[in-house]
């Protein structure tokens, strides 16, 4: 089975709400082996936070600037494809390691949502082309061999 749906949002829209909604939908369409509640809630999670950081630094709450998701599912995994328009930035090469040391929380907040997406998804990557920065992030269904 293969399944997709695009969003393209623009405007004053509750746009974090609407991505929720959609993958949160889609995912249950999904049967991920070990504690399928916490991975499509962690999946979510790691989305939002994309999400919220292309709003909040790319965009600076320009909520004019299009940002476009495309959910695919299929048989073996769910895939996330996240593309805007703001100034290129490589995610992955972001280096969190300074706030996984800290003691306490930070003043600023920032910088985990980047560490959450390379934790829970199962592939994560990034390019930029055409003056879109692409955001590809897949979470496996994983299917373990039966034992006898």
């Amino acid at each position: 089975m293969v399944a997709q749906v695009v969003l393209r949002l623009l405007g004053p829209t509750d746009q974090l709400r609407l991505v929720w909604q959609v993958g949160e939908t889609l995912l249950e369409s999904m049967t991920f082996d070990e504690d399928p509640e916490g991975t499509r809630y962690n999946v979510l999670l790691a989305l939002q936070e994309m999400v919220t950081n292309v709003l909040r630094h790319a965009y600076e709450l320009d909520d004019k600037k299009p940002i476009e998701v495309a959910f695919t599912v299929h048989d073996d995994a769910f895939e996330v494809v996240l593309r805007d328009q703001g100034p290129a930035f490589d995610p992955l090469a972001y280096d969190a390691a300074d706030l996984l040391d800290l003691a306490e929380m930070p003043d600023e907040p920032g910088g985990f949502g980047i560490h959450i997406a390379k934790l829970v998804m199962d592939e994560v990557a990034y390019q930029r082309a055409d003056g879109w920065n692409i955001l590809r992030m897949k979470k496996l269904v994983r299917v373990t061999a039966a034992t006898r």
